[in-house]
């Protein structure tokens, strides 16, 4: 009797344990069939299935542990997928891979991980800052920065009456040189309003360090929400004294519960010692309709041309698709 007793105190208390802890499987999985250009003038589009229209194609594992006292063990694992070719992407979990400790503090985790910056520059996107569908994509210099650096520290701070922030730190990743990324953003939400500046700045051992600027906000008006936003980078190309400016403008416009649309402008100039060496602008339009909760489908086009300093055209970019995506 003893034994049983101690047998069912046991597996009670392995309950309560199991209990406090959860892992989610989740992911998206988006395909689209378009026309795709990327060359220089008269070159030929090509029809392509591409992989992560809307969003990026993914799979991964998350989950936290209650450790008490408003204490929390946090990890993410996640994998991005090509959809038209059934393959993973190398590194396999290159859309994260951490763990960290989450409580009223914030959140403070280590290991692979979007930077600060990253945590902000969705916000200025229009064409629902969807993959191969937001205009700044192809057109802004400051949307080159390193996204999601290997060896992160990162700090989130909770909520503090619509402020809130984050920092983040990549190690050097090569012993003898300096390749270091820091990074951090400031937010505002709080009803119709947006607001976000970020800074980040990548250590080259080659040349230049690369220092980038973003601000961007919108406004919600019911019927359509503006957005807005201004990017900088110094050490374009870690080259000293080469700078890029970017702007972008955009609207997102719902029509009823399903369909939304979506446009934006962008520009992105490029100067070094004050000479301007290149310009790019272009402009995007997009629709989505969602079909339930967690299935939707899109259009979206792009139209984006590059000159150089003598205002000679060098280069085309010209994408239509049309998609499907899916969350589970």
């Amino acid at each position: 009797m003893k034994k049983t007793l101690i047998a069912m105190a046991v597996l009670a208390a392995s309950g309560a344990a199991m209990a406090q802890s959860n892992v989610t499987l989740y992911g998206i999985v988006d395909a689209g069939i378009g026309s795709f250009k990327n060359g220089a003038p008269g070159s030929s589009s090509e029809t392509e299935m591409r992989s992560g229209g809307l969003s990026t194609s993914r799979i991964g594992f998350k989950g936290t542990e209650d450790l008490g006292g408003g204490l929390k063990a946090v990890f993410k694992l996640e994998a991005a997928i090509d959809v038209q070719a059934g393959a993973t992407r190398t590194p396999y979990f290159g859309r994260g891979a951490y763990v960290g400790l989450a409580g009223g503090f914030g959140e403070v985790n280590i290991g692979k991980n979007w930077t600060a910056l990253d945590d902000i520059y969705g916000a200025g996107n229009s064409g629902f800052d969807g993959s191969r569908l937001a205009i700044s994509n192809v057109v802004w210099e400051s949307a080159n920065y390193a996204d999601i650096p290997n060896s992160t520290i990162k700090y989130v701070s909770p909520s503090f009456g619509g402020f809130s922030g984050a920092a983040s730190y990549s190690l050097d990743q090569t012993i003898g040189q300096s390749t270091d990324v820091t990074s951090f953003q400031l937010s505002y939400a709080a009803g119709p309003v947006a607001a976000a500046v970020g800074y980040q700045e990548e250590a080259s051992a080659a040349g230049a360090d690369r220092k980038t600027t973003m601000v961007n906000g919108s406004f919600d008006f019911g019927v359509a929400r503006l957005i807005g936003a201004l990017g900088n980078v110094s050490g374009v190309g870690s080259v000293s004294g080469a700078k890029a400016n970017d702007y972008h403008i955009g609207v997102d416009v719902p029509l009823g519960s399903a369909l939304s649309l979506s446009g934006g402008y962008a520009s992105s100039k490029q100067k070094t010692g004050g000479v301007t060496t290149s310009k790019t602008d272009g402009f995007g339009i997009a629709a989505k309709y969602s079909l339930s909760k967690r299935t939707t489908t899109y259009a979206g086009y792009r139209d984006a041309d590059t000159e150089n300093g003598a205002g000679v055209k060098t280069n085309e970019r010209k994408e239509f698709i049309v998609g499907v995506n899916h969350a589970f």
